[in-house]
Parts: C-alpha cells; structure tokens; sequence
C-alpha cells in the first residue's frame, strides 16, 4: 500500500513563510541598523547577535513545522502568524529609524528581545498545542459518542 500523505502542506509551507519572513525581519534589523548608524557597526557586527537573532525563528520552526495533525499544522500557523506580526511592529520602526536606536548596549537589547522572544515561543506552544489537543481530544470523544449512540 503506498502512502500519499505529504509533509510540506499549504498550512505548513505557510508557516514556514511566516517563520521565514521573521527570521529575515530579526536578522536584517540589526544588519541595516549597523550599516545606518556608523558609530553601531562595532557593536552589531557580532556573531553572537546574528545567531541571537536566528534563534527564536529555529526554535518556532523547530517546535510547529514537525507535526502531522491538521489541528497541529493549524495551531502552527496561528503561532507563526503571530511571531511574524510581533517582529513586525518591533523591527519594523527600528529599521526604518522611527524608534531611534544606538549607544553601547544596542546589541544586548537585540540579544534580550531574542531571549525573551525565545521564552515566549516556548510558553505560548505548550498552551497552544495543551488547548489544541485538549480540543481535538474532546471533538473525537464527542464523534465516538455520537457513533456509539447511533449503533445501538
């Protein structure tokens, strides 16, 4: 019997651009901001703050792309959704120099945004999938009841 099912559905080829777009967002702030602001460039130009950066997006990707459930791949989606809209607002007027930014300690602030970005994906997944598999679970107890009724 040969399997049909494929992994990368629209839902999931959808998150995965959501993830994406904020990975681009969370990467190319400090990018643009160091090559705006001359006397940032020391400070931006680090590893460390590049791979700041990326992490939440590995991590989001790491925590919604893997599953097979419909409801799943949804509860991702909605997640994603919400991660590309956040880095939105906070990257977006850091860009394009409508929060000014600079000083010494401009990159421990991109490097705190990820660690709480990062925690923050983890609490919100575990209450997501917790509520979405709760539902799920209690959608299939509710079939399996009406079946049964209709049965005897």
């Amino acid at each position: 019997m040969r399997d049909t099912s494929v992994f990368w559905t629209r839902t999931k080829r959808r998150t995965a651009g959501f993830v994406l777009g904020a990975a681009v967002l969370s990467i190319g702030t400090p990018a643009v901001t160091a090559f705006t602001q001359p006397g940032a460039r020391f400070y931006l130009f680090q590893t460390m703050v590049f791979a700041g950066q990326v992490f939440p997006n590995l991590l989001a990707a790491g925590l919604w792309l893997p599953w097979r459930s419909a409801w799943a791949s949804k509860v991702g989606l909605w997640l994603s959704a919400v991660l590309f809209g956040a880095s939105a607002l906070f990257y977006l007027p850091v860009m394009t120099g409508i929060v000014p930014t600079g000083g010494d300690m401009i990159a421990l602030g991109y490097l705190l945004f990820a660690i709480v970005t990062s925690i923050s994906i983890v609490v919100v997944t575990i209450l997501a999938f917790g509520v979405g598999a709760f539902l799920e679970r209690r959608r299939l107890s509710e079939i399996t009841a009406a079946n049964g009724s209709h049965q005897k």
